[in-house]
């Protein structure tokens, strides 16, 4: 009888070693190529539900954005019929990227492989190919359509799992729901446009990072200079025991009590809202919800290499905005919150130090909060990582050193 052979990533759960504290971080995860390969099947196209978009980005139908969820390449669209689809960017025949460049309309046309022209409808059916002659006779167009993920959204946030296993998206969300309901409302938003970046770094440095509390203070100067503080608020890890997600929900300085370190304090103004109160979310593994100032964002984290990430910063407004409102969120967003914004700056440069070092091995540590074993958190604890891991290890099979 032949030998069972594991998948390679139990193999490598065994080589590398999860120290027995919850709190401590092998920095091999973020060095080993075999293990980020790994996680693009074991997370990404786990039982899990990715962020994509939202559909104010894709509002006509024919209109698409390209995004990946980990490795895999997709098309988010609305159909002919205004049907949201995720699809495969990837012809059926051979294989071709079917879609380079961010969005565009295919409407009319659908969309053309350029190497043997294959042609796919806005549902992902092949439609026409060129020069059929000698072709198989059991050929048939139907059998040739692109694969597509099972698609949910919730208020217009776009969600797309590779797994039929996946619970369906509200069990997945679970009590994330409530900070969604907060920052999307209604759903009713205007895309205003995005910023693509690549950092330098890890994907789950990156995203940890938006666990991490303790460092907003200590390493974001925007929020010194104009002192913003956060008096109160909690950091939940909504469903921490299956999904992982977080939830932190802060009480902040009041505008009008930030220090004036610049002479037109007008850029952190919330016009829209009365505090500048804020809500940020992870949705595990890799999407980001947000609603700082006046700026609502989604953050999509996107694995290019081991050691470079993708991340896309999408700004909103809501529908009703008047255009006061708008051109403000237009101004505040990638000034304060994109990528070289006067909050968000310095991320890159503190994870591209952790990520240069990581090949020291050895572990990370996790302190701050920790004496506190669940959620809630304080805002400024760091503590919650430890959740993101939890469900990181449980996706790709990892153990303590004690098992």
């Amino acid at each position: 009888m032949a030998e069972s052979v594991e998948p390679p990533r139990f193999d490598l759960a065994r080589r590398i070693r999860w120290p027995q504290e919850d709190n401590k971080i092998p920095r091999e995860i973020f060095t080993d190529p075999d293990l980020f390969r790994a996680e693009m099947d074991g997370v990404f196209t786990g039982p899990v539900w990715v962020l994509v978009g939202h559909e104010s980005e894709i509002p006509k139908p024919g209109d698409y954005k390209t995004i990946s969820m980990g490795a895999a390449p997709v098309i988010v669209i609305r159909g002919a019929n205004a049907r949201v689809s995720v699809l495969v960017n990837a012809c059926a025949h051979r294989g071709t990227r079917l879609v380079e460049g961010p969005s565009g309309n295919v409407l009319r046309g659908g969309f053309r492989c350029i190497y043997h022209m294959w042609t796919y409808d806005t549902d992902g059916r092949l439609i026409a190919v060129s020069l059929p002659e000698d072709f198989p006779q059991e050929f048939r167009k139907e059998d040739y359509g692109l694969p597509r993920a099972r698609v949910d959204t919730y208020r217009g946030a776009i969600f797309a799992t590779l797994n039929d296993d996946a619970p369906p998206l509200l069990e997945y969300l679970a009590e994330l729901t409530g900070g969604l309901d907060k920052v999307l409302e209604d759903g009713a938003l205007e895309f205003l446009g995005s910023i693509r970046v690549i950092f330098r770094a890890n994907w789950k440095l990156y995203v940890e990072n938006i666990y991490d509390g303790y460092h907003v203070t200590a390493l974001h100067t925007g929020f010194q200079v104009v002192r913003l503080r956060s008096h109160g608020g909690e950091r939940l890890v909504p469903n921490y025991e299956r999904n992982g997600h977080l939830w932190g929900r802060s009480r902040s300085t009041p505008v009008n009590q930030l220090t004036p370190a610049l002479r037109d304090m007008s850029l952190f103004d919330t016009r829209t809202k009365p505090t500048t109160d804020h809500n940020m979310m992870v949705v595990f593994p890799s999407g980001v919800v947000t609603d700082y100032f006046d700026t609502i964002q989604m953050r999509y984290v996107i694995p290019l290499e081991l050691d470079r990430t993708q991340i896309e910063f999408a700004f909103f407004g809501r529908q009703h905005d008047p255009e006061e409102a708008r051109l403000h969120r237009v101004r505040q967003g990638p000034e304060v919150l994109g990528p070289a914004g006067a909050i968000t700056l310095e991320d890159a440069a503190a994870l591209e130090r952790v990520q240069l070092s990581a090949t020291a091995r050895g572990e990370n540590v996790v302190l701050k909060g920790t004496p506190k074993r669940f959620p809630p958190y304080r805002h400024v604890d760091e503590a919650p990582i430890r959740h993101f891991y939890q469900a990181y290890r449980r996706l790709m099979g990892f153990h303590s050193d004690d098992h």
